[in-house]
């Protein structure tokens, strides 16, 4: 095992040229102008007294950068290397890409920081080749400015595609190193908070958090007897599991080996039914996390899905993760709840997002996956379910969506938001899953 796991982490260091950064980080650039090396300091203000953390091997000479990853509101010291000379400056990392230039003040005698961001310079870039091109013709103004500023639009493209290529070329082998491994614990969170929900109270702990990517998880989320409600419904009615094919249809595939069936009860007896509480507990939570308005009506049944020993499900997405405009009525948060964990194996991987999650009984694992700006995902909540190596697994998932409702339910759509079609051809109109006013 310990071999096979070597070899993996070579296989990595050979295939991958350069190491893409650290999820949610951002780029940042130190040029030093300044006439003396200067040194780069983080000031980390995670433990009690902070502590200056040297950022370079070396001080950054003068006429030269450097570039490290580092995250929005982190602190830096840049001092130089010279102690005698005895100056120092501060900044505080932006969200976006930027660029600090060191220079230093004879007169005042200080260090002076300017501190830049790409798309500063794209825009002193436009500002200039508009006072270079003012002269020409309309058709040629338009070209010329375009031939000013082509350069860094090639260079932000080509970064954006040279990164997500690092990160999936490594998120496969990564995520069968860590199923592999059985020491591998939960990933450590990036932040919690405690919330109070309808029937209970709960403590958050935040996996990722990035605008259409957010990844957290709860302890003790689902009861025992809200499992055995599960368990016991679908252990009888279990078949093979499906996946969505081409046209939105459910069909059997490799990539998913396991057995499922569905819950829809709360759906038709609301308050009546023993797990609408837990129903309502899920959207109430996932909608305090990530601001959306996601409604009861029409949304997917529980799907109950039990894991044997070699079962699993391989890298995919819930929902349409390529960036483009939320259709309604299409996925946008998943909740998996584990009722019973497998004795090896079985965890859950976000293999494009390095984040590790070992199932415990109760758990909930959540993740959304529709920006602020109604834009989807573009992989970061791509995710696994791994092998089962010994015992079973049984977990459930719901499947949430915006723009359902009871005359418009989840069955007129595919995974992504498409309306389904027909066998004859045309849109599916649902005239039999109305569940507002359904008694016992």
């Amino acid at each position: 095992m310990l071999y096979k796991l070597l070899f993996n982490v070579f296989l990595l260091v050979c295939t991958v040229l350069a190491e893409p950064p650290p999820i949610g980080s951002v780029p940042l650039k130190i040029i030093n102008r300044s006439g003396h090396p200067v040194e780069l300091f983080w000031v980390n203000t995670f433990i009690p007294e902070p502590e200056l953390v040297m950022q370079t091997t070396k001080p950054i000479r003068n006429s030269s950068e450097t570039n490290i990853n580092s995250y929005d509101t982190h602190e830096f010291v840049i001092k130089f290397y010279d102690k005698k000379l005895g100056k120092e400056a501060n900044f505080t990392k932006g969200p976006k890409e930027e660029i600090i230039y060191v220079t230093y003040d004879e007169d005042e005698q200080t260090l002076k920081l300017k501190q830049t961001t790409k798309f500063d310079e794209i825009m002193d870039n436009i500002s200039q080749g508009t006072k270079l091109c003012s002269r020409l013709s309309e058709d040629e103004f338009t070209q010329c400015v375009a031939d000013v500023i082509y350069e860094d639009i090639t260079k932000i493209t080509d970064a954006k595609e040279k990164a997500e290529k690092y990160r999936d070329l490594l998120s496969s082998r990564l995520r069968n190193y860590t199923c592999e491994d059985d020491s591998m614990n939960t990933s450590t969170p990036i932040s919690s908070y405690n919330i109070r929900l309808h029937d209970k109270s709960v403590k958050v702990e935040v996996l990722q958090d990035l605008p259409s990517a957010k990844i957290w998880y709860v302890d003790n989320f689902i009861s025992e007897d809200e499992c055995n409600v599960l368990v016991n419904h679908g252990r009888p009615l279990l078949v093979r599991a499906t996946v969505a094919g081409e046209a939105g249809e459910s069909v059997v595939s490799e990539s998913r080996k396991a057995q499922q069936a569905g819950y829809s009860s709360h759906q038709r007896h609301k308050e009546k039914d023993p797990l609408w509480p837990l129903f309502t507990r899920i959207l109430q939570l996932t909608n305090a996390h990530t601001d959306y308005d996601l409604q009861p009506d029409g949304q997917e049944d529980f799907t109950i899905i039990q894991y044997n020993p070699s079962d699993q499900y391989t890298p995919h997405c819930d929902g349409d993760c390529a960036g483009v405009e939320h259709n309604k009525g299409g996925r946008v948060a998943t909740a998996v709840l584990y009722c019973k964990v497998a004795e090896r194996g079985g965890a859950t991987t976000f293999t494009k997002s390095d984040l590790f999650v070992k199932p415990k009984v109760g758990m909930a694992t959540f993740f959304s996956y529709k920006g602020p700006d109604g834009k989807m995902d573009v992989g970061y909540t791509e995710h696994s379910g791994c092998p089962v190596i010994e015992g079973e697994k049984w977990i459930t998932t719901l499947w949430m969506r915006d723009g359902v409702s009871a005359q418009e339910p989840w069955t007129l759509f595919d995974p992504s938001g498409i309306r389904m079609l027909s066998p004859d051809g045309h849109y599916q109109v649902d005239e039999s899953t109305n569940y507002v006013n359904d008694e016992l």
